[in-house]
């Protein structure tokens, strides 16, 4: 493969998930530092006619340099000044290619495959076209050195009047080199008043109800001294408050802050961890220690995936079965955990959009930079894991302990330089986390988290040792051709089975036998057709199941579905079998502790077009209606030959037209008496693709239809029968101009009134359907047979 090919898997998979969104967090505002700001980037400041292309913001770590800047980029009025805006968070092991990568994904998300496919220098001349067409703001947070500004300049054709920089860094000498005639902003520490302001808030000082705040506030003031005004250890000092609710545990913190600091430990790099922040850890309960710590082991602003994260607690022995309440799964408590470091303030967290279905609760987690380094540090003194990386894998001396966990952030290139450790130091170890690597280096291990998902690598058989494995709790593979051992079946304790996003795979029939497996993510077997391997043998499933994603009716058994009794989440795909489909629907329709479902049908003949046989017409719309209204699917795509669909007395409550629109090739709907039972319903713009013809029967309780523009481009026929409380005709039908013909059959004289002409005047909807050629307006009654074979017929 050429350059471009090969990186850019790597590159999408490495690139580190910025986060430019506001989180919702209590902070001491200081409106001068973004009003300054602002007024810089739109060249309003009126102290001097000096106009900016860059601007800094620089300071130490933990003084809230990000938190200012995340308050710019979301600042109203840049949002009307610039066309564009990206954000992109830079590490000290940054590559140019990630940078690049993560400005373009922000500001031309359309071009992604583009995007991830190109070499170096087209990302550069992408950039560069893009930035000279269109005025964007760029965020470069948190920047390390002049060679990462060296590296984008020439990509970033920033002026006075056009696209412009907001950086921030802790080094003012790199502020000075992007730009010395820039504005250089300098945060500085907090006073006294605003450290108590903002400590009062992060601890819910006031909520606690005790009669001694007084008492309590004197000792949090006293604390606060040790935090010398740096917001970050002050929100951490307000997280462990948070958790003392009486003026005996203030003064115990207060206490044991005060022999803490008497020890005069250096920690982290050459000792530039705040000391409030290494006693935040230890004040925490003992299980959520190791969790804590384990947290290090990912690289440096890395938008951790909760899901993935627990299932590596889980894995490692941190999470404990006898720590359960009540209906708690293990990820249950998992995420519990990540919640009490997050009350804390030792983590951020970022929870899910509300409506959004998922197993858990919380989306990602991050940690800021000087508590990552007191998790390196603590991991070291512990020896929980050794972490390897560019900077210390040539010049760091071999470890002589026996070693844990090992954990390598090398490129490729860098592997070969790398001395793994002798085989009497990794005996012992139980995890190993790596970006790439080749799988013989497994022989090392007897317990096993292996997490390959950061960069592509493409395994390919023998994988026989694997099954040599057999204390391993969780194998993620990524890649393609990956050929699976019948040894598999020997890993009882293997709890977690990832290949997602791998293709061209093969697995054995033994995952029945992994009693533990609990969590079950399948390649993308429509990926790869013909796979090299040959068919592939039908799967049967865990009962143990709680996650399973990747389900494909072609090569698992749809009836194992229904003896997944703890299933949590389910994405599957169906292929043409009615029957299997049949199965799925019924177990997914009655289960109660599913939280996320997600379900492609493709190819099943739901009758009308195919089957002369009105038992089969009758049971394939009976299951496709259960489908289309589940309550338990949550996301839903048809690939199908469905053109025709007539719904009666399905008795549906919700909204229809918001999944009945997505079928992507039908026609004809008749949604007939007792179809629908709501009083609203609104087809969306995009809507409804192919929609030819369309009709309203008898639905009783329907009052408002809301029709948007751009919703069903190509209609040319409705109906409207018998539904008596229609209030009107829906104005977004003036937009439809494809609409020829009109029938109103049974409806209210008020409501025919409005869309016709009385004695010389329009009606109030006349103009909403004026545009359609043909309006037939009936007072009587028909034959329902007559009107379902006249609306289905062409």
């Amino acid at each position: 493969m050429e350059e471009g090919e090969s990186s850019a898997p790597s590159r999408q998979q490495q690139l580190r998930r910025t986060r430019s969104f506001v989180a919702e967090e209590d902070v001491v505002e200081l409106p001068n530092d973004v009003q300054v700001l602002v007024k810089y980037l739109l060249n309003e400041d009126e102290s001097t006619e000096r106009k900016i292309s860059v601007a800094s913001i620089f300071g130490m770590g933990g003084i809230g340099k990000t938190t200012l800047a995340r308050k710019i980029y979301h600042h109203e009025r840049l949002k009307d000044y610039f066309e564009g805006f990206a954000w992109v968070c830079v590490s000290q092991q940054w590559q140019p290619n990630d940078l690049l990568q993560g400005i373009l994904f922000k500001l031309i998300p359309d071009q992604r495959n583009v995007i991830v496919t190109s070499k170096e220098d087209e990302l550069e001349r992408l950039l560069q076209q893009h930035l000279r067409a269109r005025r964007c703001l760029i965020v470069v947070d948190d920047i390390w050195s002049t060679e990462t500004w060296d590296c984008l300049k020439d990509a970033i054709p920033v002026s006075e009047h056009g696209s412009k920089i907001l950086l921030t860094t802790r080094n003012r000498d790199v502020a000075a080199h992007v730009d010395p005639n820039g504005y250089h902003h300098q945060l500085r520490c907090l006073t006294a008043e605003e450290s108590w302001e903002l400590l009062r808030k992060k601890s819910l000082w006031e909520s606690n109800g005790c009669e001694d705040l007084d008492k309590m506030e004197e000792l949090g003031k006293k604390m606060l001294k040790n935090c010398g005004g740096l917001p970050l250890a002050v929100v951490v000092l307000g997280g462990i408050l948070r958790t003392k609710k009486t003026l005996k545990e203030w003064n115990e913190v207060h206490e044991n802050i005060k022999s803490y600091l008497d020890k005069g430990e250096k920690i982290g790099k050459e000792g530039e961890v705040p000391k409030i922040l290494a006693y935040s850890y230890y004040d925490l309960p003992w299980q959520l220690k190791p969790c804590f710590l384990y947290l290090g082991k990912f690289r440096e602003d890395s938008d951790i995936g909760a899901e993935s994260l627990y299932q590596m607690w889980i894995g490692e022995g941190m999470i404990f079965e006898n720590d359960r309440r009540e209906q708690e799964t293990m990820m249950d408590v998992a995420e519990r955990y990540l919640k009490e470091l997050a009350i804390r303030c030792m983590v951020e967290i970022k929870t899910y959009e509300e409506g959004k279905h998922a197993v858990t609760k919380l989306e990602s987690c991050w940690l800021h930079d000087l508590m990552r380094d007191l998790c390196l540090a603590k991991a070291k003194e512990e020896n929980l894991y050794k972490l390897v990386d560019r900077s210390t894998s040539r010049d760091s001396p071999p470890a002589a302990e026996a070693q844990y966990g090992l954990v390598l952030h090398l490129l490729p290139e860098d592997i070969s330089q790398y001395n793994f450790p002798p085989k009497e130091q990794t005996k012992h170890l139980r995890s190993f986390l790596c970006d790439s690597l080749n799988l013989k280096m497994l022989r090392f291990l007897a317990i096993l988290s292996f997490h390959m998902a950061s960069q592509s690598c493409y395994l390919k058989s023998p994988l026989g040792y694997v099954g040599k494995f057999i204390h391993l709790r969780c194998l993620r593979l990524r890649g393609q051709g990956i050929n699976l051992p019948y040894s598999l079946g020997n890993l009882k304790y293997l709890e977690t089975l990832d290949l997602s996003g791998s293709y061209d795979c093969r697995i054995p029939n033994v995952l029945w036998k992994l009693e533990r497996l609990r969590y079950l993510y399948l390649p993308d077997w429509w990926m790869a057709p013909q796979p090299k391997w040959g068919p592939h043998p039908k799967l049967r499933l865990s009962k143990q199941l709680e996650i399973l994603e990747s389900f494909d009716n072609k090569i698992c058994y749809p009836e194992d579905v229904c003896k997944l009794l703890n299933l949590r989440a389910f994405k599957a795909i169906v292929h043409t079998n009615l029957e299997d489909l049949e199965h799925i629907i019924n177990h997914i329709s009655n289960s109660d502790c599913l939280c996320i479902s997600s379900l492609t049908i493709s190819d099943c003949d739901f009758g009308w077009t195919n089957s002369n046989n009105s038992n089969d017409n009758n049971k394939s719309l009976d299951v496709l209606s259960r489908v289309l209204f589940s309550r338990n699917i949550h996301e839903l795509e048809i690939n199908d030959r469905l053109t025709q669909l007539l719904l009666y007395d399905t008795n549906i409550e919700e909204d229809p037209m918001a999944t009945l629109e997505k079928l992507p090739n039908l026609r004809i709907l008749e949604l007939g008496p007792n179809s629908f039972l709501g009083q609203e319903m609104i087809c969306h713009l995009m809507g409804f693709p192919k929609l030819k013809r369309l009709g309203l029967d008898g639905l009783g309780n329907l009052k408002h239809w809301k029709v948007e523009e751009g919703a069903m481009p190509e209609l040319s026929s409705l109906r409207i029968v018998d539904c008596q409380k229609l209030e009107m005709i829906p104005d977004g039908l003036r937009y439809v101009t494809t609409l020829k013909e009109i029938y109103l059959v049974q409806m209210p004289e008020e409501f025919n009134n409005r869309v016709t002409r009385v004695n010389g005047q329009q009606g109030e909807d006349y103009d909403k359907i004026s545009h359609v050629p043909s309006v037939n307006i009936y007072g009587y009654f028909f034959s329902p047979y007559f009107f379902i074979l006249q609306f289905f017929s062409f």
